[in-house]
């Protein structure tokens, strides 16, 4: 069968009048968000406490739902709202996940102050998900590229903090947060790169983001100082995360697959080989102080996580134990105490989304980013189309796949600083794949 773009062409369910952000510039709001994303978890206001673990308020959180708001005044005021096939699967998706939590209480005798933990992350879900209807309601085709610019400094300052703090601030996020318990709150990650995230697993899912679309782009012929690239990758490598290292092996393979085996790319991949196999010595002795060449507890945790994740969505396969649940589910109902904030996540990716919300919930979020794929591929399949573009959209489809597997071994899927930016993506693509049926 043929392919045509046009397959991928957003659909819009929308309240007119259709040319509703005419004359209102939401982009530069946007940008100032992004960039401030920076602050991440050096701004945390304590909100909800329990004796484990604290659930608190970001600051960020705060940049989020200003531009939220700014979003639904515009929309209020145009009488307009643009909710594409991505959108309506995610509110179907939260539907599914809200739903289950409340049931949740009968089934699993949740308290009332335990419904309402589950149900607040589920809210900051809608939250960062409001950025993608945001950006597809009054984001134009000429604000793409300033939009991402912004997001792309944020994480050179990111990487470029990060490598100093690595040099010169062991044990930073116990600098940060003095009183802190390992495990329970900040683990101890010495000479890691954390940067101002405080977790080099999570650090490396935001270098990823960016580091692949710097490359894919590269490997379109759009012009990319290679300087940020070189950024970008010393600092990935200084995470010592290994699920950092397979999401870029992942994600590099879907820009080989996207782009195929040109001069440029073979050029790319002996670069970075000969960079790896420069550096490889000295990576090789910071990786074995902190047991990353084997199989250390830290792996063999991850298998416990998988193999109780499995078997919790064997008994609750349809609609899941319900969003945010998990902690509280499996010391109720399994007898496994909960012991730190790592208890109340799982490992898995698209596993731990099947666990929350059952088979139903995960066809909604595998549809989802089987859209924006198909949307990406329609925009990089155009060669009309400038390499920036792109190389953005296979930028964003390597970055997706590259999360999808970074998760499989912490829960970097639904860390809101990773969705920000994957939303930021989806919201962009979602302008670039409108924009190609004018």
């Amino acid at each position: 069968m043929a392919y045509s773009p046009a397959d991928s062409v957003p659909r819009l369910v929308s309240i007119e009048p259709r040319n509703a952000m005419r004359g209102i510039r939401v982009s530069p709001i946007i940008q100032a968000m992004i960039l401030l994303m920076i602050v991440a978890n050096l701004g945390r206001i304590p909100v909800l406490s329990a004796e484990d673990r604290e659930t608190p308020l970001l600051v960020n959180d705060l940049f989020v739902a200003c531009v939220v708001a700014v979003g639904v005044v515009v929309s209020l005021r145009t009488r307009s709202l643009r909710l594409d096939s991505v959108a309506l699967l995610a509110l179907a998706f939260a539907a599914v996940g809200g739903g289950s939590a409340i049931l949740a209480v009968p089934r699993f005798g949740l308290g009332g102050f335990e419904l309402l933990v589950s149900l607040a992350y589920l809210a900051r879900w809608l939250l960062y998900f409001a950025i993608y209807v945001v950006v597809v309601n009054a984001i134009r085709i000429d604000d793409v590229g300033p939009v991402w610019n912004a997001a792309e400094n944020m994480l050179l300052v990111f990487a470029a903090f990060g490598i100093i703090q690595a040099a010169f601030l062991p044990r930073f996020a116990q600098l940060v947060y003095p009183t802190s318990r390992p495990y329970y709150d900040w683990d101890i990650q010495g000479n890691r790169l954390v940067s101002t995230i405080l977790e080099p697993n999570m650090a490396g899912a935001m270098l990823l983001i960016g580091f692949l679309v710097c490359l894919a782009r590269l490997a379109t012929g759009a012009p990319v100082a290679r300087w940020k690239l070189l950024l970008l990758f010393t600092a990935l490598v200084l995470t010592l995360s290994r699920s950092s290292a397979l999401g870029l092996i992942a994600g590099g393979l879907t820009i080989l697959v996207a782009r195929g085996l040109s001069k440029r790319m073979l050029r790319l991949v002996a670069g970075i080989a000969v960079l790896l196999g420069l550096v490889l010595p000295m990576l090789l002795t910071f990786a074995a102080q902190y047991n990353k060449l084997g199989v250390d507890a830290s792996a063999m945790d991850r298998l416990v996580s998988w193999a109780r994740a499995i078997r919790v969505l064997i008994d609750h396969p349809i609609i899941g134990i319900g969003f945010n649940t998990f902690g509280y589910v499996l010391e109720r109902y399994y007898g496994v105490e909960r012991v730190g904030s790592a208890s109340y996540s799982s490992d898995g990716g698209l596993l731990y989304i099947a666990v929350l919300t059952g088979v139903v919930g995960l066809a909604m979020y595998v549809s989802m980013m089987a859209i924006v794929l198909r949307r990406c591929r329609s925009i990089w399949r155009r060669a009309e189309v400038a390499p920036e573009q792109r190389g953005f959209a296979i930028g964003v489809a390597a970055s997706l796949v590259a999360v999808c597997v970074h998760s499989m071994f912490v829960n970097s899927l639904l860390t809101v600083f990773v969705m920000e930016l994957l939303w930021l993506q989806w919201g962009l693509v979602f302008v670039l794949a409108h924009s190609l049926r004018k």
